[in-house]
C-alpha cells in the first residue's frame, strides 16, 4: 500500500473508530450500560493498534525496530488482543442477558497463559502463526457459544433486535476464520523470519474489514440505545404521571394487579415489578426494598422468565402495551349509548 494511500486510509478508519469510541463513552456516562463501556474500550485498543501499524507502514526504521521487539516481547499486541477478547465476551453475553460463567473465565485463563508463553519459542513463521491463532479461535468460540444459547432458548430471543444479534455473532465467527486463513497465507508465504532479518506485514485486511463492520454494528447499537432510552423515559413518565409519592393510583394499581395475575407473579415479585417500572437498577431495587443485591437479581430474573423477556426495555414495552389496552378497554358493565 502506497504511503499516500496508507495515510488517507488510516485517517479514515481512525476518524470512524474515534467517533464510535467517544460516543460510546459519552452514552455510558449518561446511562451506565456495560456494553457501551466495552465498545469504547475495544475501539480505544483498536485505535492504538492501528496507529502502531500505520507507523510501521510509513517509517521503515520504526518497522524494523518494532518487528525485532515484537519477536521478543509482544507486550503491546498481547494486551490489545486480551482486552478485545474480554470485551467481546462481556458484550456478547450482555446482549443476550447471560452471566459470564466460570467455564468462560477458565478458557480465557488458558488463553492468557498461552499468549504469554508463545514468545519464548524460536523465531519462525510457526511462532507468529501460533501467537495470533488463539485470539481468533477464542473470539469465534464466544460468537458460537452465544449463538448456541439463542438456539436452545428461541422463545426468549424473538424480535428484530435478536435477529440483529444473530447476524453480529455469525459475522464474527466467519470473519475470525477468514483472519486465520489470511494469516496462514501471509505469514507462511510473504513474511520473512530469520536470525538476521525479519519482515512482517503488520496489517490484516480481513481484520480491518471486521473492525469496520463491527463499527457499523456498534453505530446501530448506539442508535438503538438512544431510541430505547427515549422510549423507556416516555413509558416511565407515563407510569409516573399516575403515581403519587411513588405509589400507583387506584387505576394504576388495578392495572398492575391484573398484569401480575396474568403472568402469575408472586406478591414479592409484584413489589419488585413496581420498582422495575420506574426503570431502576438492581442496586436501586436492593436499596429501596431493603433486600440484598443477589435477592433483587434473583427476583428480576424470575420476573423476566415468567413474562418471557430478557431485557428491561422488553418488559417496559410489554407493560406499556398491556396498560394502554386496559385503559382503552370499555368496562364490562358499561351500557351502550342510545
Amino acid at each position: 500500500m502506497e504511503k499516500g494511500v496508507s495515510f488517507l486510509y488510516n485517517l479514515f478508519i481512525i476518524i470512524v473508530y474515534s467517533g464510535i469510541m467517544w460516543m460510546s463513552f459519552f452514552l455510558f456516562l449518561n446511562g451506565k450500560d456495560k456494553i457501551l463501556l466495552w465498545i469504547g474500550i475495544i475501539y480505544s485498543a483498536i485505535i492504538i493498534d492501528d496507529i502502531v501499524t500505520f507507523a510501521s507502514e510509513q517509517f521503515q526504521s520504526f518497522a524494523e525496530n518494532y518487528n525485532r521487539i515484537f519477536m521478543i516481547v509482544p507486550t503491546h499486541k498481547t494486551l490489545i488482543y486480551l482486552t478485545m477478547s474480554l470485551g467481546y465476551l462481556i458484550i456478547f453475553k450482555n446482549l443476550i442477558n447471560k452471566k459470564i460463567t466460570w467455564y468462560d473465565f477458565s478458557i480465557l485463563g488458558i488463553y492468557v497463559t498461552y499468549m504469554f508463553f508463545i514468545p519464548v519459542l524460536d523465531n519462525s513463521a510457526w511462532k507468529i502463526f501460533l501467537y495470533y491463532l488463539p485470539s481468533q479461535l477464542y473470539n469465534a468460540y464466544v460468537g458460537a457459544e452465544v449463538l448456541w444459547t439463542i438456539k436452545k432458548n428461541p422463545e426468549f430471543y424473538q424480535g428484530s433486535f435478536y435477529q440483529w444479534c444473530r447476524l453480529l455473532f455469525y459475522f464474527t465467527i466467519i470473519m475470525n476464520l477468514c483472519i486465520i486463513a489470511e494469516d496462514s497465507i501471509v505469514i507462511f508465504h510473504f513474511d520473512v523470519y530469520s536470525k538476521y532479518y525479519i519482515n512482517m506485514n503488520n496489517r490484516s485486511i480481513t481484520s480491518d474489514i471486521m473492525y469496520l463492520t463491527h463499527a457499523a454494528f456498534s453505530a446501530c447499537y448506539l442508535m438503538y440505545y438512544l431510541k430505547t432510552s427515549l422510549r423507556n423515559n416516555t413509558i416511565v413518565n407515563s407510569v409516573n404521571s399516575h403515581t403519587h409519592s411513588s405509589l400507583p393510583s387506584d387505576i394504576e394499581e388495578s392495572i398492575l394487579h391484573r398484569f401480575c395475575e396474568t403472568y402469575h407473579l408472586t406478591i414479592r415479585e409484584r413489589e419488585i415489578l413496581k420498582v422495575l417500572l420506574l426503570d431502576k437498577t438492581n442496586q436501586e431495587i436492593s436499596d429501596d426494598l431493603f433486600i440484598s443485591l443477589g435477592t433483587a437479581k434473583t427476583h428480576v430474573h424470575n420476573i423476566f422468565q415468567k413474562i418471557g423477556v430478557v431485557k428491561r426495555p422488553q418488559l417496559l414495552s410489554i407493560y406499556d402495551t398491556y396498560r394502554k389496552d386496559q385503559l382503552n378497554a370499555k368496562p364490562e358493565n358499561e351500557t351502550p349509548s342510545p
